[in-house]
């Protein structure tokens, strides 16, 4: 991919051609109708978004993100909402609750149906207490609403790429720091209809002759392009299997290292939200509290402070009192990394 990156770097020509051929590529590699290469996740939201309100059309277009007296309202599930569907405001959208916390119903997503009402927002891939994407789907149908499926982390298995679309959403969004491209690109995937319309929003409209797209704050260059098309290209051809084995050692390594403790106990686990079970990538090393030296807040305070910093989840700053586990993340960690981890961390405690 860096390679690639490299040889957009060194040759000038038109974004607007190179991001139309991209997105065609990308739709093609995953058999869906259009694609845009977008700067992340966040932006392909705000642009579905946009399009949702606009449909495109350009005086309306000319009007983003002022939305006054517009079909401007997300319905979005109370019972699985994220700090993620404030991208929905980026356009001008308002959000629209349904249902409470402890959960959400179909009667509540129609009950806050009505003439403002643009689409609804789906946070994949669900959750228990909400109602589930292909019930979404069903009720955007019967109310002809927009679907929009914040697919950000669903990049494995590689049918989660294709499937929101394939299904019947409008939209699907995903972030290329998941499948390899960076945290500076990502890719919205929808109908042939809504993608248009999401890209006469966006810089690449905004650099046309009319100038009129409010969308120029997220512009999107050659080495976004490429990194996006090279890194998913990648991704879809790569052993996964292979890759899994990889993180299977680093987490060994790790426990190997760590082992030594007695009040230390260790599982592996699945460190990302997808609806299919897969191969863990995270090492969970869970406290004893009665018998630890230190605690957890205490731990990753000193992993973060000292040299060279680690930072692990819990985050030090958001550790829950009664938490007494820490997740190790290896899928962003290079060979060798994890030693480095592990010896940090029994550093730390003592050992």
């Amino acid at each position: 991919m860096l390679e690639a990156i490299s040889a957009a770097n060194a040759s000038f020509l038109e974004v607007e051609s190179l991001s139309d051929a991209a997105g065609r590529a990308i739709a093609r590699m995953l058999g869906i109708e259009a694609a845009v290469v977008t700067p992340g996740a966040a932006a392909a939201t705000v642009l579905a978004t946009a399009a949702c309100i606009t449909e495109g059309r350009k005086d309306l277009v000319a009007r983003i993100p002022d939305t006054t007296g517009l079909r401007n309202e997300f319905v979005v599930q109370a019972g699985g909402r994220t700090f993620y569907d404030r991208c929905l405001e980026g356009a001008g959208g308002r959000i629209v609750l349904a249902g409470d916390e402890g959960s959400t119903s179909e009667a509540d997503v129609e009950g806050v149906i009505g003439e403002r009402t643009a689409g609804i927002f789906f946070y994949a891939p669900g959750a228990a207490n909400v109602v589930p994407f292909h019930g979404v789907l069903e009720i955007a149908k019967r109310h002809h609403l927009a679907v929009i499926v914040d697919a950000a982390e669903q990049v494995y298995p590689l049918d989660n790429f294709s499937k929101y679309v394939r299904a019947g959403a409008d939209f699907a969004t995903y972030s290329g720091k998941f499948f390899g491209a960076g945290s500076m690109a990502g890719i919205l995937t929808g109908t042939a209809a809504g993608v248009a319309a999401a890209r006469r929003n966006s810089y690449l409209a905004f650099e046309g002759p009319d100038a009129q797209a409010f969308g120029r704050h997220m512009k999107v260059g050659r080495a976004e392009i490429v990194a996006a098309y090279a890194a998913l290209k990648t991704w879809l051809e790569m052993d996964h299997g292979k890759r899994f084995r990889s993180y299977r050692l680093l987490m060994d390594n790790m426990r190997s290292r760590l082992d030594g403790f007695p009040f230390l106990s260790f599982t592996y686990e699945d460190g990302s939200a997808t609806a299919d079970p897969k191969p863990p990538d995270s090492l969970r090393v869970t406290f004893d509290r009665s018998r630890s030296p230190k605690t957890l807040a205490e731990v990753v305070k000193e992993l973060h402070d000292g040299e060279p910093c680690v930072i692990l989840r819990p985050h030090y700053r958001w550790v829950e009192p009664d938490r007494d586990y820490l997740d190790i993340r290896v899928s962003t960690l290079q060979d060798g990394q994890e030693k480095i981890i592990a010896d940090r961390l029994a550093e730390v405690l003592g050992g």
